[in-house]
């Protein structure tokens, strides 16, 4: 069942901010911030490798795609995070789609320049080690937690990280982005969205909704468990 303990407070698929004093050194070493435009992609499974980007200004959906199509959520990034972790070795293709899901400016980072940096700036390798083990646990948490529990707890859990909220508990994401979260049908999440507007604990807003009680969400999820699965 649910239980939010404290090592899981920390977990969020939502990163950002973590290298905006790093903002002025990246431009000093990278080629100018280009535009990119809602619906583009930045990084290709299998075809992008020895590029990383710093996001100037947006938002970017990570994510994977099976043989059959299906989507599967691994993070959003925001303002002042780092993308494409996976081509930090040049040899090394992505593994994983980005994709801009607002109109973005990124600054390309080569990785040769990120080695640069890492070697002549202790404190900003300091800062890249917790980024990675910042993700890492994310993705440990979706692994252990996300993957073998019924749909209704991965979507309590996905949203009681806090990655999907903003500051007002307002969810940006659509039915198909969240169903696409926690490895599940669309109608599944449109279920289960319902029965919490029902119960008050959501309002519908146009694509996404308020998250009105988040701390009725374990209830929620005890009242339900047996029928949704």
């Amino acid at each position: 069942m649910i239980n939010r303990s404290e090592e899981h407070a920390a977990i969020s698929y939502y990163f950002g901010g973590e290298f905006l004093p790093y903002e002025k050194l990246f431009a000093q070493h990278c080629p100018p911030p280009m535009e990119m435009d809602r619906g583009m992609w930045i990084c290709r499974p299998g075809e992008t490798q020895g590029w990383m980007y710093y996001l100037c200004k947006g938002r970017l959906r990570v994510y994977t795609t099976n043989c059959e199509g299906n989507e599967r959520l691994v993070a959003i990034l925001g303002d002042g995070s780092l993308a494409g972790l996976d081509c930090l070795l040049p040899d090394q293709a992505s593994l994983v789609t980005i994709e801009c899901i607002t109109n973005c400016r990124l600054m390309p980072l080569p990785s040769q320049t990120i080695s640069q940096l890492i070697r002549e700036n202790p404190d900003f390798a300091v800062d890249l080690s917790h980024y990675y083990c910042k993700v890492m646990r994310q993705l440990c948490f979706d692994a252990a937690n996300q993957s073998i529990s019924s749909i209704l707890i991965r979507l309590v859990n996905f949203l009681q990280t806090g990655q999907a909220c903003d500051d007002q508990g307002r969810v940006h994401l659509s039915q198909q982005q969240l169903a696409s979260a926690v490895g599940c049908s669309r109608t599944s999440i449109a279920r289960i969205l319902r029965l919490m507007k029902e119960e008050g604990i959501i309002v519908t807003e146009g694509v996404g909704f308020q998250l009105l009680k988040p701390d009725s969400l374990n209830t929620f999820c005890r009242k339900y468990e047996k029928c949704i699965k």
